[in-house]
């Protein structure tokens, strides 16, 4: 089966679900700390920066690849 207009497939990206990240924070005793609770311990998120930009990198190189692919179809269609 072949389309009139290639743009009429594309639907673009939908979101499935979003859930929320369980993991506890990250506690660190800093009695100084304006946040600090009444024990001393600050509580910072559980975020970490390389596991970010490695997920980020790798999205960004998939539709890099995706375009890519569109693009070459869109050649040999012409």
């Amino acid at each position: 089966y072949k389309y009139s207009n290639p743009t009429d497939t594309i639907s673009g990206v939908r979101v499935h679900s979003i859930k929320p990240d369980e993991s506890p924070g990250i506690k660190k005793y800093e009695p100084g700390h304006p946040d600090a609770d009444k024990d001393g311990y600050v509580l910072y998120p559980n975020v970490n920066p390389v596991i970010e930009m490695t997920n980020l990198i790798e999205a960004t190189r998939s539709y890099e690849a995706n375009l890519a692919s569109f693009k070459t179809q869109k050649t040999i269609d012409t």
